[in-house]
């Protein structure tokens, strides 16, 4: 059952003052006991709930009277309550697999058992009674009974005796963010700012955790003095431990005091730079939740995107700050904001900031944890910034986190901090751009000696144009001609005429642009000419966004490949590039098509690898690219066997290389064999997993088939299954799988809110055909659909009826 709002606010009105006790038993093999002592106010002879899924042999005691027939529906219901309550609830509850609840984890590289309640939404309610609304803030004293030899992690300092862990009481703080992780541990302390901070990893990854040590360490101490710095409110927690875990549904998990991601962020072998570099954006954007989300939390669902677009906003805005030479609006433009364009184009898309009775349940708020709450919500709040000025935004900024601290808030509370600080129209602003759903589109229009800009659309903007010249020579680079920044509304802008016109050039609003003729011929003719790389990252968002909508054509976009990535050597705008390229061909050719597609993306690949002096994450990025869309089998066992152009292949490319040989049916069973055996990590077994399903055979396929669907899959061994059955170049055999695929994705999504998320991203997003379609159309109908998976299934649907 999901909470609704209704349910919640009936309880808010009469749950007042919690306050836990959390006492957890994690030294079972099979279940855990967890056991809630809860005390709070309420008027005398009302009636409550306790949230509680999945539980087995509940035992409920309020005010000393032990209790029967009060566990069903996932809610212990209480009656006849009293002005002060106490219930202390004890249950047995069953460890997970899929990262929804207490996440159990055996590693495969050396036994070690790690147990996770990484938080989340209607996470914490499988692992203790409570009261799981985000406005129920409370102080928490949590107690973990563990196994010898374990450390065991949550929201505060720790103090130990024996295998008895009790953690020093938290401030009032969301049920949702409680958090225990528990293992042999790795961990790697120190002191910074008066406050003890720590790295915890595996032990079968404390090498990987000492080799990033001292860059893990630079970017967390230089986003918390960036922090401390900016905002008004000191940090507001006792200390500050980040682990690498297991099993994590997300990239990360912002819990106060204790930040986990998942360990896929710290791989073995070596780390790309483009992991590390995307790693210290999701450091700093978890650390910006210690205050937005944590400090100040919002009262229901619906302002979850304040949180998530404020935090996704710092965590580029601070890790270009952090690490030097970067620019991670040039990534964001890229990368991450061709989402949340995409996703606002979609009939699923929603308001940045829905309205309460908008959200009118936790599945209806699970939904809106999508790319519209993330990248178009940050790049909202970056135009807002801009608008305003940063130093205004961040002054209204600090009115916000101490006027609500330790507390909870919604927009209008951030709208009202915001026009405390500044007499522009903050109520207007945030109509146009946060209580409606879509995008506008800005036109550029040649009339005479001048480009004119307009606005289709109803949302302010400021933005920067830049102008450039062809040099009177023909070659080289283009020249800067001029560079304007503008305020465009439902008036037009006209500017000074150049060769290329390009608006929002740095990428400061969030609108689809439509070049004028001229600029749009001289940008497909000189696009690698652009001096700056922001703006070349620009310009290839913009190019890809219209193939995505189906206005470039895959082919044109793969010889604008061929002519301008061949010989460019921005990291970012490489690895992003390629990576959108290959999503692009799989998705919009043709079966038929997709061989030679995929082969010449390869060979513009090895083209920007073949240029002497290439290292680093430009060489890594096309060194992936290759292993993926290659047909050359040869060259393939090659860089398995001597290293690949740049270096030894890490262990993920490894094994990328060796699904790529046993989807060519290239891949000799010794050499599989030799890496089964020389990685036994779980990269390794996963990865095994994946290269087994890969095999172009039909019992391969139908095996891999029947362990994705079933019911004990673990998410990662799902996203692996599938990524191996699915081979977009073997429709063949493929192709008669996805009927089945359909019907039991449906029971696999029924397990968990993250779990079908996990089963809807795993369904292919190759070219569907129409008969393919009606397939899906039929499954979308059914009425055990679960909402995640319904919403991930109509968006893929959508976008191949886009690609027509």
């Amino acid at each position: 059952m999901s909470l609704t709002l209704i349910d919640a606010r009936a309880r808010a009105e009469v749950l007042r003052q919690p306050v836990y006790e959390v006492d957890l038993d994690l030294s079972g093999d099979e279940s855990f006991t967890a056991t809630t002592r809860l005390r709070f106010a309420a008027e005398a002879g009302s009636t409550s709930f306790l949230d509680l899924q999945h539980a087995r042999r509940v035992r409920v005691v309020l005010n000393g009277a032990e209790l029967s027939d009060v566990y069903r529906d996932d809610q212990i219901h209480l009656t006849d309550l009293q002005a002060d309550n106490e219930v202390v609830v004890e249950a047995e509850m069953p460890y997970v697999t899929d990262g929804d609840g207490m996440h159990r984890f055996v590693d495969p590289a050396d036994g070690g058992v790690y147990i996770g309640c990484y938080g989340g939404m209607d996470v914490n309610r499988r692992v203790f009674a409570c009261a799981d609304q985000p406005d129920l803030k409370a102080p928490f004293t949590v107690t973990v009974t563990a196994r010898p030899g374990w450390t065991v992690v949550s929201n505060g300092r720790a103090a130990r005796d024996g295998d008895r862990w009790t953690f020093a009481t938290t401030p009032p703080v969301a049920t949702y963010l409680v958090s225990v992780c528990a293992g042999p541990f790795a961990t790697r302390a120190w002191e910074h700012a008066g406050l003890p901070f720590a790295w915890h990893a595996r032990a079968s990854l404390a090498a990987a955790l000492d080799r990033d040590l001292g860059g893990l360490q630079a970017v967390t101490e230089g986003a918390f003095d960036w922090y401390a710095r900016t905002f008004d409110e000191p940090y507001p927690f006792d200390s500050y431990d980040q682990l690498f875990v297991p099993g994590h549904n997300w990239g990360a998990m912002e819990c106060p005091g204790v930040v986990s991601f998942r360990d896929e962020m710290l791989p073995q072998g070596a780390t790309p730079e483009a992991l590390a570099r995307g790693r210290a954006m999701v450091i700093a954007h978890e650390m910006a939740h210690m205050w937005f989300g944590d400090l100040v939390t919002f009262r229901w669902w619906e302002d979850t995107w304040l949180n998530e677009s404020f935090a996704d906003l710092m965590g580029f805005w601070v890790a270009g700050a952090v690490l030097e030479g970067a620019n991670a609006f040039a990534e964001f433009e890229i990368g991450r904001k061709a989402g949340g364009y995409a996703a606002d184009a979609r009939p699923s898309t929603h308001p940045v900031a829905p309205r309460p009775e908008h959200v009118p349940d936790v599945d209806s708020a699970f939904n809106n944890f999508d790319p519209i709450s993330y990248a178009k919500g940050n790049a909202c709040l970056r135009q807002l910034s801009f608008w305003l000025g940063e130093d205004t935004f961040f002054a209204g900024v600090n009115a916000h986190l101490s006027g609500s601290r330790f507390g909870t808030a919604t927009l209008d509370d951030f709208v009202t901090a915001l026009a405390s600080v500044t007499d522009r129209d903050v109520t207007g602003w945030v109509d146009a751009w946060l209580r409606t759903s879509g995008h506008d589109t800005l036109l550029a229009q040649r009339e005479g000696d001048a480009v004119v800009l307009r606005r289709e659309g109803s949302c302010p903007h400021r933005l920067r144009v830049s102008g450039y010249a062809v040099p009177a020579t023909g070659a080289g680079p283009l020249l800067p001609a001029w560079e304007e920044v503008v305020d465009l509304g439902a008036e037009p802008v006209r500017l000074p005429a150049a060769d290329l016109v390009l608006p929002n050039s740095t990428g400061d609003t969030f609108a689809t642009v439509v070049l004028d003729g001229p600029s749009a011929e001289t940008l497909r003719e000189r696009l690698s000419d652009l001096p700056d790389a922001h703006h070349r990252a620009v310009a290839w968002a913009m190019l890809l966004d219209a193939a995505r909508r189906g206005e470039v054509r895959s082919g044109e976009m793969l010889g604008l490949a061929e002519r301008h990535l061949a010989g460019e050597s921005d990291p970012v705008l490489l690895e992003h590039a390629l990576r959108r390229l290959v999503v692009l061909l799989r998705a919009a050719e043709s079966p038929d098509g997709l061989r030679d597609a995929t082969e010449r993306l390869a060979r513009v690949a090895l083209s920007v690898l073949s240029r002497v002096g290439l290292d680093g994450a430009a060489g890594e990025s096309a060194t992936d690219t290759v292993i993926l869309t290659t047909h050359d089998g040869p060259l393939l066992r090659a860089w398995l066997e001597a290293g690949g152009p740049t270096g030894p292949l890490t262990p993920t490319q490894r094994w990328d290389a060796l699904l790529r040989l046993a989807q060519l049916h290239e891949l000799p069973e010794a050499l599989l064999q030799r890496d089964v055996a020389a990685d036994r990590s779980e990269t390794g077994r996963l990865g095994a997993l994946t290269v087994a399903a890969a095999h172009p055979t039909g019992s391969a396929k139908e095996e891999g088939l029947r362990r994705l669907l079933d019911a004990g899959a673990s998410n990662r061994e799902i996203a692996a299954l599938a990524r191996g059955v699915f081979d977009p170049e073997r429709r063949d055999l493929v192709d008669p799988l996805l009927a089945e695929f359909l019907d039991g994705a449906v029971a696999v999504a029924a397990r968990g809110q993250a779990l079908g998320l996990v089963v809807g991203r795993a369904t292919p997003a190759f070219r569907w055909r129409a008969d393919q379609l009606a397939l899906l159309d039929a499954a979308l109908a059914r009425p055990d659909l679960a909402p995640v998976l319904a919403r991930t299934w109509a968006d893929l649907a959508h976008d191949q009826r886009l690609l027509g």
